[in-house]
C-alpha cells in the first residue's frame, strides 16, 4: 500500500478571516471553506459564513478531526449536500448542529437528522436506444423459460415481428416472423406454459400462433371463427378463475365485439358483446374483487360489464358518463388505488378514479390528435404517456402529494398508437409503436443528482 502523505503547514495559507494555529482552524463570516488545510488540525470552526455548500470530501483528507463548529451557515440540503449527510452519520469527530436554510420543505430541520435524502437526490429520464425501422400498431411482450420476447404488429409489412433478449448482446434481435395480411395486432397468451399469439388481421381472417419447442418458430394452430368480427380494433387476454378469454374490439358499424374461451384444444367463440357501437378498445380490470370488461366506443360512451358467476356470462352493469369517442381505455395501479385512463382523440383525455362503486374524474389532459393514453412505472415511479398525431408526445409523472400527473418530458415520435413496458435483465424499456415511422425503443434510467 503506498504511505499516504501529509499536507503540510507550509501548503496552507490561513486567511484574513480565519485564526489558525497548528491544530485548530477559527472563521468567521468566511465567504469559503478553507482548503488545503492540515492534515493534523483537529478542530474547525467555520461559523456564520456566506457560502451555502460545501464541496464533497472536504474533510476526507482530516484524519485528525475531533470537533467540526458549523453554527450559523445558510446551507441548502439539497442533493448536495447528500455526501454531508452521509459524512455526519459516519464521522467519529462532534460536529455541531448543521441546519438547513432551504429548500422551503427543509427550512429548519438539522441534516444531522436526516436519514436519507435518496428519494430527493434520484432522477429519472428516458433515453433513445435505438428503433425497429419498420411501421406498427402495437407491440406486445412475454416471458418463456427465461427469454423476453416482444411481438410487433407490423401491417405495412404484412408481418407479426417477434424479437428476443439477446443475454450476451444486450440488445433485441429479429427471432422469428409471422405472415399474414394487414395485421393489426398480436397478443401473447402463456397456457400451461404453452405459448400463443393471437394475430388479429382486417384481411383474410384472424388466426392463433403456437410456439413449437422443436423449431423454435410460431406455427399455425387454428383459425378463430370470425364470422361477426368485421374490423379487429383490439385484442384483450385474461384470466377468470382457471378458465383463460380473449376479447376482439370491433370498430366497423356492422361489427360485434366477440369473447372466446379457451377448451383446452383451441378458443371458440364463447359470447357476443356490444353489437353496432364501433367499439374502440376492450380493457379487463378487476373492481372490488369482481372481474369486469370495459368497452370504448365512437359512437357512446364507455360501457362495463361484470361477470356472472352463476351465468358464467358478462352482463352489462352501466356505463362511464361524460366520455364520448374513447379510443382507447387502460386500467393501472398506484399504491392500492385504481384508475383509468381514457384517451380522447378530440377534446382532453381523462384519468379517472374508482371510489364508492363509480369511476370519478380526477385529471383532464388536453389530447389532440392522441390515440393512446398509456400508464406505465418502473421502481415505484408513475408515468402516463400521451402520444400525439400533431405535435411531440408527452410522458407525466404522478406527484403522489398532488395526486395527479405533472409533465415530465417531451419524446417525438410519428404517429403513436402504442407504447409498452418490457423489462429485462434489470433494465427498463419502453417500445413506442409509430404508424408513420420507425418503432422507437427508449431505455428508463436513473439518474442520482448528488453527483
Amino acid at each position: 500500500m503506498p504511505p499516504v502523505h501529509s499536507r503540510k503547514n507550509s501548503d496552507f495559507k490561513c486567511r484574513s478571516s480565519c485564526s489558525c494555529s497548528k491544530e485548530s482552524i477559527i472563521c468567521v463570516g468566511s465567504s469559503f471553506v478553507p482548503r488545503n488545510t492540515p492534515s493534523d488540525v483537529s478542530s474547525l470552526s467555520i461559523v456564520n459564513g456566506t457560502f451555502s455548500e460545501v464541496k464533497e470530501a472536504m474533510f476526507a483528507h482530516m484524519p485528525s478531526l475531533q470537533l467540526l463548529d458549523l453554527r450559523g451557515n445558510v446551507f441548502e440540503c439539497d442533493c448536495r449536500a447528500k455526501w454531508l449527510m452521509m459524512w455526519l452519520k459516519n464521522t467519529n469527530a462532534t460536529v455541531s448542529d448543521v441546519l438547513c436554510a432551504g429548500p422551503e420543505e427543509m427550512k429548519g430541520k438539522r441534516l444531522n437528522d436526516m436519514a436519507s435524502l435518496h428519494n430527493e437526490c434520484i432522477s429519472t429520464d428516458f433515453i433513445p436506444l435505438h428503433s425497429v425501422t419498420t411501421e406498427s400498431l402495437s407491440v406486445d411482450t412475454f416471458s418463456h423459460k427465461n427469454d423476453v420476447y416482444v411481438a410487433i404488429a407490423a401491417p405495412n409489412i404484412e408481418s407479426c415481428m417477434v424479437l428476443q433478449w439477446d443475454h450476451i448482446e444486450m440488445n433485441f434481435r429479429t427471432y422469428d416472423n409471422i405472415t399474414g395480411q394487414s395485421i393489426v395486432g398480436c397478443k401473447s397468451v402463456i397456457i400451461q406454459n404453452q405459448v400463443f399469439v393471437i394475430v388479429a388481421q382486417l384481411f383474410g381472417g384472424s388466426h392463433i400462433y403456437k410456439f413449437d419447442e422443436d423449431r423454435s418458430k410460431f406455427t399455425k394452430f387454428q383459425d378463430i371463427e370470425v364470422s361477426k368480427i368485421s374490423k379487429p380494433n383490439d385484442i384483450e387476454a385474461f384470466q377468470i378463475g382457471d378458465d383463460w378469454f380473449f376479447v376482439i374490439a370491433d370498430s366497423s358499424k356492422a361489427g360485434l365485439s366477440t369473447l372466446y374461451k379457451w377448451n383446452d384444444k383451441g378458443f371458440y367463440s364463447y359470447q357476443s358483446l356490444h353489437e353496432w357501437y364501433r367499439d374502440t378498445d376492450a380493457e379487463f380490470v378487476d373492481l372490488d374483487g369482481k372481474a369486469h370488461l370495459i368497452l370504448a366506443s365512437r359512437s357512446q360512451v364507455p360501457v362495463i360489464y361484470q361477470w356472472s358467476k352463476s351465468a358464467q356470462k358478462f352482463g352489462l352493469q352501466g356505463e362511464i358518463p361524460n366520455m364520448e369517442d374513447v379510443v382507447a381505455v387502460k386500467a393501472f395501479w398506484i399504491k392500492d388505488e385504481i384508475y383509468l385512463a381514457m384517451t380522447r382523440y378530440i377534446g382532453d383525455s381523462k384519468v379517472l378514479h374508482w371510489t364508492a362503486k363509480h369511476f370519478s374524474e380526477v385529471q383532464a389532459l388536453p389530447s389532440r390528435g392522441s390515440m393512446i393514453l398509456q400508464p406505465f412505472s418502473f421502481k415505484d415511479r408513475y408515468y402516463l404517456a400521451l402520444g400525439s398525431d400533431y405535435t411531440f408526445s408527452q410522458i407525466y409523472m404522478w406527484d403522489a402529494e398532488k395526486k395527479i400527473f405533472e409533465r415530465f418530458k417531451e419524446i417525438y415520435i410519428q404517429a403513436p398508437r402504442s407504447f409498452t413496458v418490457v423489462s429485462t435483465d434489470r433494465r427498463d424499456f419502453i417500445f413506442a409503436s409509430s404508424f408513420k415511422g420507425s418503432t422507437q425503443i427508449f431505455e428508463h434510467i436513473i439518474i442520482d443528482l448528488s453527483l
